[in-house]
């Protein structure tokens, strides 16, 4: 059983008030998210666009890259659906990830108080079979006796709708070539308590 003995960003309090639902969402086609997978891919993308990240020695990674833009404003759209309040955006961020990358059991920054994962695609490998899924796994309430662990297989086209900031997620090591991955992020449009997370996370956190 996976364990998490970090601390929650103090907006976790928050989600009383503005409850956030762990679920898989389906925002985007295959075909859309074909195209995307294949803008990450794209070296004239990479080269302009693309940053390393220690973290994740394999992947590619971007930043806001406008070619996802109405994407991440299709994903907001859908997701108010499953949400009892309104929503202001944050950010958004895309990896290209390759074999051997992982994602540590974490949870999230303030700006990440609604966040979704999107899955654009994959690259197979003989470790990696065609229709295999690299899962996220999640922590539900971590911080009791008895946490409960949960893991989401998403194929292209599929989203993960979580509270970011107090629940911890991570993923085991990738055995494919390729995933593309985008990361969608709001907060409430609630400016005596999210304010400070308009605008560039990177200067606000």
């Amino acid at each position: 059983m996976m364990r998490f003995f970090g601390k929650l960003h103090p907006v976790a309090r928050h989600y009383a008030d503005y409850p956030v639902p762990l679920r898989t969402i389906r925002p985007i086609g295959a075909d859309q998210a074909a195209a995307a997978h294949d803008a990450l891919r794209d070296p004239a993308n990479i080269a302009q666009l693309g940053q390393k990240e220690a973290a994740y020695p394999s992947a590619v990674c971007y930043y806001r890259p406008p070619f996802l833009t109405d994407i991440f404003r299709a994903v907001g759209d859908h997701i108010r659906r499953f949400l009892d309040f309104d929503i202001v955006e944050t950010y958004y961020y895309a990896r290209l990830y390759g074999l051997g990358d992982q994602l540590k059991i974490h949870t999230d920054r303030g700006s990440c108080f609604v966040s979704v994962s999107l899955c654009f695609g994959y690259e197979y490998s003989d470790m990696f079979p065609a229709g295999s899924a690299w899962p996220i796994g999640v922590l539900e309430d971590h911080a009791s006796a008895a946490p409960r662990e949960t893991l989401f297989r998403m194929q292209p086209g599929d989203g993960f709708l979580y509270p970011g900031c107090s629940v911890p997620h991570w993923r085991d090591v990738f055995l494919g070539t390729r995933c593309g991955q985008a990361f969608f992020h709001w907060v409430p449009a609630d400016p005596a308590r999210f304010a400070e997370f308009y605008g560039d996370p990177n200067l606000k956190g």
